[in-house]
Order: structure tokens, then sequence, then C-alpha cells
């Protein structure tokens, strides 16, 4: 049997709050248009409501009971075409088989042959296909043709890289008839689907459960998040007249796009509320960073419980459900699951470390379930009936630029300290490291890092391989044997590890063997950390160097790293060397930064600046604030340099050094929207069967079930869990008050019964 992800609406007749005008989901229409009234029916008369009576931008004036995954945007769905954003995005030109090109740089216009980005968002394609190519002027204002390039379902990123003369760049395409939502030019938004507001009557309420509402924005009401329920808002402005957010389930979200946690929480807290209470920071809820502007809001509950695991491959056998926060090690895994686990469902928004030995060193990997659900239907072979070792950790959603250092205005959202002992702040993650030998040799340091709130890594030491100097000095931590012996102890926090960061030529030599050796001794390594100060070029006496030199070094430096590793990279530290002049580091930067946010194995990257250094051409030469705590050209530039996704994927398995299989994430969500009340099993995978005799119901209900029963939950309409016991197969419900209830079974399986 293979346990499938369904998801259920749940149909309500409580009749104290249900009139004639409310809607429940059912996707009728064919579409996934929240603005469809077809995809809608009356709860009493089961016709759909009148056309016009659910428009963007118009209150609606009935409750709305929500399942699956809903857009309130039309466009957002199924985009426009190339031809339809003719002449506004778009311009013609006379080569019938390139009829349609984007302009993305013109002489003279001040890109001076910079890097271009180009990203469309393709939602449909014509039935034989469709193709770009990439049309650019050269030095001696030539034109140089690429080969045509096939589009794909999805993003499709163009990039066309840096050169140090002024030129033309064009894209040309060989279709109109290519769907699009999105398109964007070096990060700047060039088409966006125009915003449709969800507006809802004062007094009305939107319910969800088990599905995603993605849209612009939400204007008055009360918005329920219940059971697996997310919620997505684009708007510089998403929570419009006071709407209420109610977070009644710890496995769902509020995600604003454009507004960062520390203004979430100044303008929007007093509007949210967990489990009807209000909303306090950060004891009961939290704000967590989704990329360079957004947030996401989420209950703070040590009884979250977003993993599953199974004694069986393809979530069969016995279920244990664990909680996110905690280490389960050895007999402390519930239900004498230690060295059973073979496979496992991870909720979106957390990360999952599994280890061998029971204190988490040994064979081990990290899971992220990013922004889709994990599901793992057979563990990779070194780790089947072997885990003994589990810690979950809540996501946080960083891009990459970071500061070496906790240097505020530079809007990042993570920096570290070269220690264990900064803290994370509403606006921005805060890495912990441990610098050396003393960060690491104890449980109490263990200890320490797990209690880092938004920290989802720990760096290792700082420049070991320097026996004269930074931490290699102390305690013989450049010997690769001890640093290898106290770093395995960082395995035990549960994070995923980033490597000792060496200087720049010791990545080749003092690194590589300390990667040998953790592999023969099972010691993982998730990350590579680097150190660059072109130190190879004879800084001291070339102050005034061609910045483009030092940046062609820096790039080699790079892809020579990577191809020695295989694995990310984080570069903690970097410049164009403290000994060059301030225009040369700027020029460097402005090469350097864009270059970075292209890289798909750069995860993230902190500028380090110079310190106890003058050069006589030029004090202060690389610095983000002068002496009068004014932004420098390169604090300017650094600041508004946007950045991507550092790890931008919905869900990520690795590779780290111990392993480099491919696992395949077997997560498929389904949606039943339509689930009316009978005396029928309304949930089921294959052969499974759950029933609840009798329905409706007023003293007790009885709880069939064709597997065997490990947990029951009983839970009201708004997803608030009631204390109830399984005795010898029955429920007493004597007390309820009269309505609509839900019962969830082993987590996977539903049934809803009325109490009368």
């Amino acid at each position: 049997m293979r346990l499938v992800n369904r998801v259920f609406i749940l149909v309500f007749f409580f009749t104290k709050i249900l009139i004639a005008q409310d809607c429940y989901w059912t996707g009728n229409g064919g579409d996934a248009d929240f603005f469809n009234e077809l995809n809608w029916v009356n709860t009493l008369t089961g016709q759909s409501p009148q056309t016009g009576s659910i428009n963007p931008s118009q209150p609606i004036d009935f409750n709305l009971f929500l399942s699956c995954n809903i857009n309130t945007n039309s466009v957002a769905i199924h985009g426009v075409d190339i031809a339809s954003q003719t002449p506004m995005v778009f311009g013609n030109i006379s080569n019938p088989s390139w009829p349609y090109v984007y302009m993305v740089a013109t002489l003279g216009d001040g890109t001076n042959g910079a890097q271009q980005t180009f990203v469309i968002n393709v939602t449909r394609l014509p039935v034989e296909g469709a193709n770009y190519r990439v049309l650019k002027t050269v030095a001696n204002g030539n034109w140089n043709l690429a080969n045509p390039q096939a589009l794909v379902l999805g993003l499709n990123t163009i990039n066309v890289n840096a050169v140090a003369f002024d030129r033309t760049v064009k894209l040309q395409f060989d279709s109109g008839d290519v769907f699009f939502n999105a398109i964007s030019l070096n990060q700047n938004s060039v088409y966006s689907p125009p915003s449709q507001s969800l507006v809802m009557e004062a007094s009305k309420t939107i319910d969800i459960s088990d599905g995603t509402l993605s849209g612009y924005s939400i204007s008055g009401g009360t918005l329920n998040l219940n059971d697996n329920s997310y919620v997505n808002l684009t708007a510089n402005e998403p929570l419009l007249n006071a709407v209420q957010v109610n977070l009644n389930s710890n496995i769902s979200w509020l995600r604003l796009d454009k507004i960062n946690p520390t203004l979430a929480n100044e303008n929007f807290a007093t509007q949210l509320s967990v489990f009807d209470a209000a909303a306090n920071y950060p004891t009961t809820i939290r704000f967590d960073n989704y990329y360079e502007q957004g947030v996401v809001i989420r209950t703070q509950n040590s009884g979250t419980t977003p993993l599953g695991i199974y004694s069986n491959e393809n979530l069969e056998g016995a279920e244990t459900m664990l909680a996110v926060d905690q280490v389960y090690s050895g007999a402390g895994i519930p239900n004498q699951m230690n060295n059973t686990m073979r496979s496992f469902h991870l909720k979106k928004g957390y990360m999952l470390t599994l280890a061998s030995n029971e204190e988490g060193t040994g064979k081990s990997k990290v899971f992220i379930a990013s922004e889709e659900d994990l599901q793992i239907q057979s563990l990779p072979d070194y780790l089947i009936d072997t885990v003994s070792f589990l810690r979950i950790t809540p996501w946080n959603w960083v891009s990459k630029k970071g500061t070496a250092g906790d240097i505020e205005g530079m809007d990042t959202t993570w920096f570290y300290k070269w220690s264990n002992q900064g803290l994370s702040d509403l606006q921005r993650e805060c890495s912990p490291m441990s610098w050396g030998y003393g960060g690491a040799d104890d449980m109490e340091d263990v200890n320490l890092y797990r209690t880092k709130y938004k920290a989802t890594h720990v760096l290792g030491f700082n420049e070991p391989d320097d026996c004269n100097g930074q931490s290699g000095q102390y305690n013989n931590l450049c010997d690769v044997n001890v640093a290898l012996g106290v770093y395995e102890n960082l395995m035990k926090t549960g994070l995923r590890l980033v490597s000792p960061a060496c200087r720049q030529g010791a990545a080749f030599d003092w690194l590589d063997t300390f990667n040998q050796q953790a592999i023969q001794n099972d010691i993982r390594l998730d990350v590579i950390a680097v150190h660059w100060y072109d130190w190879g070029s004879n800084p001291e006496s070339t102050p005034t160097t061609d910045p483009n030199n030092i940046f062609n070094r820096f790039k080699g430096y790079l892809t020579a790293v990577h191809n020695l590793y295989g694995l990310p990279l984080w570069i903690t530290e970097f410049n164009g060397n403290k000994y060059r002049t301030q225009e040369v580091n700027r020029q460097f930067m402005a090469l350097a930064i864009p270059y970075l946010e292209t890289l798909d194995y750069v995860e993230r990257y902190a500028w380090f600046e110079p310190q106890n250094v003058t050069v006589p051409e030029d004090p202060g030469n690389a610095e983000f604030y002068d002496d009068a705590m004014n932004l420098t050209d390169i604090g300017l530039f650094y600041k508004n340099s946007p950045s991507t996704p550092s790890i931008p994927a919905p869900f990520y398995m690795g590779p780290d050094n111990l392993s480099n299989e491919v696992l395949v994430n077997d997560y498929e969500f389904f949606c039943e929207a339509d689930n009316s009340l009978s005396n029928d099993q309304v949930s089921r995978a294959d052969d499974t069967i759950l029933m609840v005799l009798p329905n409706p119901a007023s003293d007790k209900i009885e709880v069939l079930f064709s597997e065997p029963i490990y947990f029951v939950k009983l839970y009201t309409i708004t997803g608030a869990l009631i204390k109830k016991e399984l005795l010898n197969g029955f429920i007493d419900i004597s007390d309820l008050q009269k309505g609509v209830y839900f019962i969830s079974v082993n987590h996977h399986y539903q049934y809803k019964f009325l109490k009368q």
C-alpha cells in the first residue's frame, strides 16, 4: 500500500454560523482561479454563486471555505503571450523567422558592458515549441549572433556575461505564442501580473484547510488558517482594512513577499492571532526571512510536528510524528523507531538532519523542504535501518548577500561574528561560528548552537591552517587531525555544516586534506567556506591595478575550488585587497557582486572591510562607512545591490562530501475538494478504509479503520485540537457543541462528522 497525500474541504453545516450564501471550493470551473464563480458551490443549494459575486476588488458578502491550491490572479495562472505584449514589452522586427525582440542594452545607456540577466517565467508553449537567441555587438562594433536555444516551461534564465566595452544586447524570439507571467531584467521587474485584490465584507471569513491561497492582497474580514494551509501575498500593502489573520494550526503560514520581518511585526502584529489568542513575538509567533524583502509568519510552538517517519519504505509500517527543535536519539526516538526508519514525509518550511550515531555523528544527511513538502519513499542505503539521531529545524529563507560582522543598514538577511555569541534579530539571521578549538570542544558549545534562533548552519574554524595566527595558533588546531577531531562535535548540533574557512591557497592543500580525512571518518561537510584577497598578485606593489584582472583571478579561484570539492560555496571574507585603493575595490565589487548572484553554487557571500591598513593614495579604502558613519561609495553599492535566494530550490537534498546520491522527492499534492458529509468512507489510500458511525451522532462515535490506529485527533471546524481519548474504539462527544468536527487518524486519514 502506498499512502497518498489527500486533502479535503470541510463542508460546514453548523447552523449558528451558516447562511445561505456560504460557499465552498470545488474546482469545477476547471482552473485554480479564485474569481471564477464556477469553482464555487453554495453550501445549501449546491449551485455556483451568481456571476459577478466573486470579483477582484469588490467586497464578497458571504463566508468562503477553501482547499486545494488557488490563485486570485488569472493572469498569474495562465499568463499572457508575447504577441499581446508587443509593443509594450517586446518590439517587432522585419525578420519573419525572429519577429519579436526584447532590447536588453544599448550603446550609451550607461550599462557599459555589464552582465545582463533576463528571466522569463513561461506558462505555456506552442505545440511546436519556441526558441530565443542572443544578438550583441562586440568590441569592434560588429554583431555576434548566438545559436538558438529552446525555451522551456517555467523559469528561463538568460545570462549575457560582462565585457570591458559598451555594447548593444538584444534577445530575439521566433514565436509570439509564448505565454508568460513574469519577466525581470537584472532582478528588476519588467512585467508582472496586474494586481487583483481579494476584498471581504468586515463580518465575513475565509477558512482555508489543506491548501494554498496565492494572491496580491486581502482586505477586510477574517482569514482562518487551519491545518496545512498557506497564504502567499505579493503586494507592498498585503493586509488591508484591518483584516484579521488567525493561525489555527502549527502547520500553516502567512507569507508576505514584499514586507520584511521588522515591518511585519511593526505593522501587522495586532492583526494576528495564534489559536484565538493575540500573537506575541517571540513566544507564540515567529517572523522568518523570506529572501531579500519578505517574511514568513507562523507559530512558535515546540509542539509543532512537521515530520512523519515510517518503519517501512513508501511511507508504510509504523508511523511516528516528531516535533521541531528537539533532538531525538537512540531509545529516545518514540515508538521504538531507533534504527528502524526507512522513509519520511517532511512538511515545507523545515530542515531535517539524520545521522547513524546517537550523538549525531557518523553517516548523515541534511534534507531541506523549503517551499514544497519533501517525501522520501526510501532512504539512502547507508541510512536504512541505521538512523539513531534526528533533528527538525525551522527553515529560514535568506539571500546570498550578508556581512562579515554585525553591520546594520546594509539590507542583508544574514551575518556572522567570528564567534558563537551573536544573536539573530527580526531582520537578520546570525549564523554562529566555532572560531576555534574552544567553540566546539564540549556539549556546552553544542547545546548553545542548538538554541540559536533562526540559525540553520554552523560555520567551522577561522583560518585554522595558520599555525602562527588566527585559530590555528591555539590548541594545535593547525594539525588537521586535531581540527578534524573537534570539528566532528559540530555534527551533534543537527545543523547544516560549513567547513573551516582557510587562507586563500590553503583551500587546495590544508582544507583538501581535512576533507579527505573527513570522508574517511564519516564527518559531513555540506558547504565549503573560502577567503579571498588576491594575495597572489603582489597587491602591496599594485594599489591601482586593473579591477578586471582582479575579477578574472577571483572567478578562476572560485571555479577551481568548486571543481575540487563539488560542493556549494560560502565566501565569508573577500575584497580586492586592503592595499588596493577605494576606487579599485569599488570597481572590483561592481564586477564581483553581480557575478556571484549568477553562480548557482555560491550560496552566500560577505564582503570584508579591511582593517589597520592605510593606503597613502586613499585611506579608508574598502569600508562601508566613513568616520562620520556615512555610507561610502562601496557601502552604497553593497547596500543597493539586489540579492537572490541563497537556496532557491523548493526542496534540497545535497550533495555533501559523504554522498552525491540523488534522491527523488515523491511528494504529490492531491486535492479532493468536494467531500460531503455521509456515512461512506471519505479518505482512502488503495484499500484503506476509515469510517465514523453513527453520523450524525449525539453521544458517542465509533472509529472504524482498516489498519492499526496509532494516533487519533479531534478538531473543531477552525482547526483547534480537542483533547479526547479513543477508548475501546469509541470517543465520547456528549459534551461537544452542535456542529461539524473532523477526526484525523494516523495523521493521513480524515473524516468529518456532524454532532447533533
